[in-house]
């Protein structure tokens, strides 16, 4: 399900503050050596939370070959909501604070290594997850995690780096919450009285931690992650073992894939590291997949 065909008119919706306000600095820059390649290229500068997905919508109906997300990864989830065919090739030039999508993907930060990728123009088919009404290609976690990203939408200010994630980390340590969750997979399966669940793409979490093997971004199918265990002290050897790499299933964490799921509860989720409500929430695979501009695999 992979592609190529070099994109001749590429859109660029930069997030202007991303990185301490590189992404205004770096989307002319990007544009500048995608010019140098042959091609159309535009900056679009976001103004606002939501401006990305307006843009992204309005570019719908306008005769692009690609869009770029400039940004970090909130910048590229708000992008693939806006699209009307989320098909559509996407790139990214990562700018932001984890770029989990990019350390994935092994997309490139420097802008003339970015230029290069996008305008070779060869895509990687990606399954896309929905969390309610809104898609996401990274992941939906609801509980422990959904807290913390509740907790800094209610504080953020300003550009966001990984010194802002730790006063919401403490405040939810402090305040420990007790989540009684319920999964329901697919395939009529219940994980009962789980204290988080974590609905995965990616096995990347937040840049630092690494999740099970098990998961894999080309499986097209979501990987969940069933938390039982309830202490602090559980909670944060769990993470250790995540910044080890030796995160695996056992008695307090079983893992699952599945096409769909619904997850009952009262407790905040997040979506892609924003803020996404609180639950009950459904989850599925869109039908369709999308289609990001990639570095060619080596032979």
């Amino acid at each position: 399900m992979n592609g190529s065909t070099s994109p001749r008119r590429l859109l660029l919706i930069a997030n202007p503050i991303s990185g301490g306000g590189r992404g205004r600095l770096l989307a002319p820059q990007l544009a500048a050596a995608l010019r140098a390649r042959g091609a159309e290229a535009e900056v679009h500068l976001t103004t606002s939370a939501g401006d990305a997905t307006a843009r992204a919508a309005a570019a719908g109906a306008e005769p692009w070959h690609a869009l770029v997300a400039i940004g970090g990864d909130g910048t590229v989830n708000e992008v693939l909501n806006g699209m009307p065919d989320p098909t559509r090739p996407l790139g990214v030039l990562p700018v932001g604070t984890a770029n989990v999508l990019a350390l994935e993907l092994g997309l490139p930060r420097r802008v003339e290594a970015a230029a290069a990728v996008l305008a070779a123009g060869h895509t990687r088919a990606l399954a896309i997850g929905r969390a309610g009404d809104r898609r996401f290609l990274l992941f939906c976690g609801h509980g422990v995690d959904g807290a913390v990203v509740a907790r800094l939408s209610e504080v953020r200010s300003g550009t966001l780096g990984k010194h802002k994630w730790l006063g919401p980390i403490w405040h939810t340590l402090r305040h420990w919450p007790d989540f009684h969750l319920r999964a329901t997979l697919a395939s009529g399966e219940v994980l009962d009285g789980l204290s988080s669940v974590l609905v995965t793409r990616v096995r990347n979490y937040g840049g630092v931690v690494q999740l099970p093997a098990d998961v894999d971004c080309d499986s097209g199918l979501l990987h969940v992650l069933a938390f039982r265990q309830r202490s602090r002290s559980a909670w944060l050897w769990q993470g250790l073992r995540g910044l080890c790499r030796r995160m695996r299933a056992g008695p307090g964490l079983e893992l699952r894939r599945t096409t769909s799921l619904r997850i009952d509860g009262d407790a905040p989720f997040q979506i892609d590291g924003d803020h996404g409500g609180r639950g009950p929430v459904a989850i599925d695979l869109l039908p369709v997949h999308a289609r990001l501009l990639c570095p060619r695999p080596r032979p």
